[in-house]
């Protein structure tokens, strides 16, 4: 008997491709016996000759609308082993689509269904697929190339895991048996989860290769509007791809985006993997889902698609706590199951598939996204230019590497010296002082936010990571110095690289930031700020006049002797990701670079840059919105992009600024660096002016070298001289003027910093180091003079270049040398006599300097500090002594902080009244300096000071004072190093320690602690914060040497002891009776709120600097 089939076509509304489907059908070889149209929406089809409507409004999906329409009176009688070909209204059959399905339908009686050969429904040739291949977790494998042709490669394709419902054909009687499609997806998925429950109710699912139908994929690139059927007009003008900043014509035109279908999507694989996944997975597969669901998030952020990351975590909460839609789909899988589900097994693919397909995808976006360049002989030229470029610039990185050899910046013990702070080591507290917000210098310091140097913070993060590598903190910055030269040569040469192509003017300028006398001063004096500040501000401005839409060009000859002009197209959200991260880095070295910073952004946003595309220029392949016109236009930063940028650099400064506003006398903390005080002579107003931070009258070199101070000044003061020539020239360009104002802004903070005490250095105030203003103040210049320079014409190549080019070409390239020159004579001295030259401060590190009696104390359980004591002489004959604490090694990144060094300035000059804890240290020194003062023990150990080192000089006060400490009772010494004689408690009864405990007496509710009939016990302190407190009665006390803060909790047996306030500079506490586990923490909260906003806004820049960019959609 022939087979009857009723054709049902499912739509919603009158579509664009619902007539253009239903004249196919009328033209099949083998017509349907009846064909039905079931209308979804609530506007109605028109009747067609031929047709009959079914109505199923508010139907959700196809099998909805399927069991709805069964309801109507008007559902076609069908008879037993009947069949229904299915149809969406944007699938339109080839002609012989239904005689070829039939065929195969028929050709084996265990076949129930029928898939077809999918095209492109407006490109015929183009393969869509030849049934569903997909892995058991539902992952469907996109296995067609883009634009691949149908040249019958697949047609030997029978047995298949699935098909697609567009022209499905099958038996009525099983898809009653089967009980429908699964009600909770569709338009996705579908197809794929009723093809596997045939197969598990021992049918056959087949596809026929010549049977073909034209789908639109109208669901899957998002063409259709909240009913399914015309898109709104918001939804065309809704985000994304599906929208353009063209004519009005362009924006109300609805581009095809898979993306907008991706939350359906993916909402289907999860449902489709969640009722497929055998029972003793399906137990954790709602935890497996969420963790996957937040990795894919944060993957989702960081190839740039935040838009999927909200469908991600849409499709995650939709499939976990909706768990009884797949509950019952899992028990009509069950219902209707007579063969293995390992029978499924051939038929599935292999998760590696999908990874190997994607693979395959992005290596073909990455060869397209290189510069297509039809003339030959342009493309062999622009090879050379770039491998010349890439020789340079490596040769040079090298020699410069040499240089810092040379120079002893580098040695494998590390450097130390100048302002160099020391850097936490690992395995020390360092992650819960960054944490907790307490500033582990001197007594301490809590209930500041960011009060340790931001740079510091990240130097010691980097300390932290080698230092599990096994590399020791002082080696870092000995690593840091030694590729500061390469490094801020190589990012000079890329950032020069937006400006011009020009390989002399770029080498000038890369060479002068490299080799200024900013840069190499600050290296001698270990200013590790200006360090960073070398190749950060480089990266910064390179990356924010790409992300503005300023792109690399270069000119090459092609076939004929014509120029081409290639061009180079960044991608803005990259580099809006670098420059925020380079922004903030430097921000960090200095805030008050922030008010550069954010006129750099303003620029970006107001001005941009006018870019002008010739008739001739091969450009990059993604270039899709670049103008090719002839025409110059305008190319701005976004404010998007320009919010990614400033959003982490204004929240670091937000507590600096609030503690400026409450308290207007730290205005200082603005201009102060990280670095160890140095006395010195500040810089005037010449020496500013020609780039130098220190004082070029003061600076001698060890090699008589006639008027070397002039080689010195002479490459500024040449740019200087262009830039205000660029300026008083007549020209339409407004970049040298806008650069110009940058660089006096610069200036003016380096003249701020030399003429401000920020800290205070035996007895002597210093004033803040001008090298992060030089540092903006040469970069603009050097900007406004490759800016001026290019009106020149100095791009074009040599051998087209005219008389007049030809000169300017020779020029640049003699210009090279003059940075070289400049700072020949100061590198020559430093090679040969560095320990003599005024430009070197810095030296191999030695551990030396720290005893190694006081470095193990204070690693030991008790968390000993020194107490180092330093004499110099005063006015008026007398001797002034110098306290520090040594909390860890000398001069750690906390004591180099600026908010440290300001405190320790204002209580020398007096414009602040020193605490507690300080007036407590103070009456300890005093005690010490007069030898056997009564209670001298007991003062330090409550200080937890259990070592005193006087550093050594030949002068008689300091063998006064190291006599008058031989003789002070309870001290005995210990040893003599190069960092002093050293000292330690003998007095074993009065221990000190970071937690002490007593019997106090009690007197009026105020304790007396401790007392010469009470003495105090140390306890030993883990790392962690964890002591062990040993059995006693109630009324003990427990005492933590600590400056008093509120933040601090300590808990015995998980209970938090209750505070004593004694008017004392420490934190004193009540213990109970007994004994138990003690921990000690400290958690500032609006620290801990304020880092966590910070490191969402690193995250997201992070995110956006990341070269990932996803390349294509794949099919789930």
């Amino acid at each position: 008997m022939p087979l009857t089939v009723t054709a049902l076509v499912v739509t919603s509304g009158e579509t664009p491709y619902l007539a253009a489907t239903l004249l196919a059908v009328s033209r099949q070889t083998l017509r349907p016996k009846e064909v039905f149209v079931i209308d979804v929406s609530r506007s109605g089809v028109a009747h067609r000759q031929g047709t009959e409507v079914l109505t199923a409004p508010g139907a959700s999906n196809l099998g909805a609308a399927l069991e709805i329409a069964r309801q109507s009176p008007d559902f076609p009688r069908l008879e037993s082993e009947a069949a229904v070909w299915l149809l969406h209204d944007d699938s339109a059959p080839a002609p012989t689509c239904l005689e070829e399905q039939v065929k195969v339908y028929s050709a084996s009686e265990n076949t129930k269904v029928v898939g077809a050969k999918q095209r492109v429904w407006d490109k015929a040739a183009q393969l869509l697929e030849v049934g569903i291949r997909a892995t058991g977790t539902g992952r469907r494998l996109q296995e067609m190339d883009a634009g691949e042709i149908d040249q019958g490669q697949y047609d030997n394709r029978t047995d298949v895991l699935g098909v697609g419902t567009a022209a499905m054909l099958l038996d009525w009687d099983t898809y009653l048996e089967l009980e429908g499609f699964n009600p909770a997806l569709g338009p996705f998925g579908d197809g794929l989860e009723f093809s596997r429950r045939v197969h598990l109710a021992g049918y056959r699912v087949q596809v026929a290769p010549k049977a073909v139908v034209y789908h639109k994929l109208a669901g899957y690139y998002g063409l259709r509007g909240p009913d399914g059927g015309r898109p709104t007009r918001a939804s065309r003008l809704a985000g994304g791809a599906g929208s353009t900043r063209g004519s009005v014509g362009a924006r109300e035109a609805l581009r095809p985006e898979p993306k907008r279908s991706f939350a359906a999507r993916r909402i289907s694989q999860l449902h489709n993997w969640m009722v497929a996944a055998p029972w003793w997975q399906f137990i954790l597969l709602p935890a497996v889902v969420i963790l996957l669901g937040a990795i894919r998030v944060l993957w989702r952020i960081v190839t740039k698609e935040p838009k999927l990351a909200g469908a991600e975590i849409k499709a995650t909460l939709v499939t976990v706590f909706q768990p009884l839609s797949v509950w019952k789909a899992r028990r009509k899988r069950l219902r209707h199951q007579k063969v293995p589900t390992r029978t499924l097994k051939p038929l599935q693919i292999k998760g590696s598939r999908i990874w190997q397909a994607k693979a395959t995808q992005r290596k073909i976006a990455k060869d397209q996204r290189k510069p297509l360049i039809r003339d030959h002989t342009a493309r062999i030229n622009y090879a050379a230019e770039k491998n010349l470029d890439l020789a340079l610039a490596s040769s040079i990185a090298l020699v410069l590497g040499g240089i810092s050899v040379l120079t002893a910046r580098f040695a494998i013990s590390g450097v130390m010296g100048g302002a160099i702070p020391s850097l936490p080591a690992a395995g020390s507290t360092f992650w819960h002082t960054l944490v907790s917000g307490w500033l582990p210098s001197g007594l301490g310091y809590g209930s500041q936010i960011l009060a340790a140097d931001p740079l510091g913070l990240l130097l010691g993060i980097l300390s932290q990571a080698t230092g599990a590598l096994g590399l020791k903190a002082p080696l870092v910055l000995s690593v840091l110095g030694f590729l500061t030269l390469p490094l801020a040569w190589l990012t000079a040469w890329w950032a020069s690289g937006a400006l011009t192509s020009s390989r002399p003017l770029r080498a000038t300028v890369a060479l002068s930031w490299a080799l200024s006398p900013n840069l190499l001063a600050s290296l001698g004096a270990g200013q590790v700020p200006v360090w960073i500040l070398a190749w950060t501000i480089p990266l910064f401005a390179g990356s924010l006049a790409r992300a503005c839409g300023k792109d690399q060009t270069r000119t090459v000859l092609g076939d004929g002797n014509e120029p081409v002009t290639i061009t180079i197209h960044s991608a803005p959200i990259i580099q809006t990701g670098v420059a925020a991260l380079t922004g903030f880095i430097a921000v960090a070295a200095n805030q008050i670079l922030i008010v550069p910073l954010l006129v750099l952004l303003a620029l970006g946003l107001i001005k941009g840059f006018a870019v002008t595309a010739p008739e001739n220029e091969d450009s990059h392949r993604d270039a899709s919105n670049f103008d090719s016109t002839g025409l110059s236009r305008k190319t701005r930063l976004t404010i998007r992009h320009a919010l990614i940028i400033v959003a982490p650099s204004l929240w670091l400064v937000l507590p600096n600024l609030i503690r400026t506003l409450g308290h207007p006398t730290q205005w200082p903390l603005w201009i102060s660096t990280l670095g160890v005080p140095q006395n010195g002579t500040p810089p005037n107003w010449w020496d500013l002016l020609t780039g130098w931070p220190l004082a070029m009258r003061t600076m001698q070199l060890p090699l008589h070298i006639p008027a070397w101070q002039w080689l010195a000044i002479l490459p500024v003061t040449l740019t200087l001289l262009l830039v205000l020539a660029s300026i008083v020239l007549p020209s339409r360009q407004t970049a040298p003027h806008l650069a110009g104002f940058v660089a006096l802004l610069g200036l003016a903070i380096a003249w701020l910093s030399s003429v401000t005490p920020v800290a205070i250095a035996q007895g002597t105030p210093v004033t803040a180091w001008a090298g992060p203003g030089l540092a903006v103040y040469h970069a603009s210049l050097l900007v406004a003079a490759v800016m001026f320079l290019t009106r020149f014409q100095v791009e074009n190549p040599f051998e087209i270049a005219s008389w007049s080019e030809k000169t300017l070409h020779a020029l640049l390239a003699v210009a090279v040398l003059i940075p070289v020159v400049g700072v020949a004579p100061g590198i020559a001295s430093e090679i040969v006599a560095p320990t003599k030259s005024s430009f070197q401060q810095t030296r191999a590190f030695s551990e030396e300097m720290l005893p190694a009696t006081i470095a193990n104390g204070q690693a030991g359980t008790k968390q000993w500090r020194g107490l180092n004591l330093s004499v110099r002489p005063a006015p008026n004959q007398s001797t002034l002594v110098d306290a520090t604490l040594w909390r860890g090694w000398r001069d750690t990144v906390y004591e180099a902080s600026p908010w440290v060094k300001m405190k320790n300035y204002q209580n020398v000059a007096g414009t602040r009244s020193p605490d507690a804890a300080d007036a407590a240290l103070a009456r300890a020194v005093a005690a010490l300096l007069g030898g056997s003062t009564p209670d001298l023990t007991e003062q330090l150990a409550s200080l937890n000071v259990n070592y005193v080192v006087v550093e050594n000089t030949k002068d008689g006060s300091t063998t006064s004072l190291i006599n008058a400490l031989d003789s002070a009772e309870g001290l005995e010494r210990v040893t003599k190093t190069k960092a002093g004689t050293v000292w330690r408690l003998a007095d074993e009864a009065v221990p000190a320690g970071l937690l002490r405990v007593a019997e106090a007496k009690w007197s009026g509710g105020r304790p007396n602690w401790p007392t010469r009939d009470a003495r105090a016990i140390a306890l030993d302190i883990s790392p962690a914060g964890r002591a062990k407190l040993p059995a006693g009665d109630a009324g003990r006390l427990l005492a933590i040497s600590e400056r008093l803060d509120p933040s601090f909790t300590i808990r015995v047996g998980g209970k938090p002891l209750e505070v004593v306030e004694n008017g004392q500079w420490n934190g004193l506490y009540k213990l109970p009776a007994g004994e138990g586990e003690l921990t000690v923490s400290h958690a500032y909260l609006p620290h801990q709120l304020w880092g966590g906003v910070l490191l969402g806004f690193l995250f997201i820049a992070f995110a956006a600097a990341l070269p990932l960019r996803r390349v294509s959609e794949v099919s789930l």
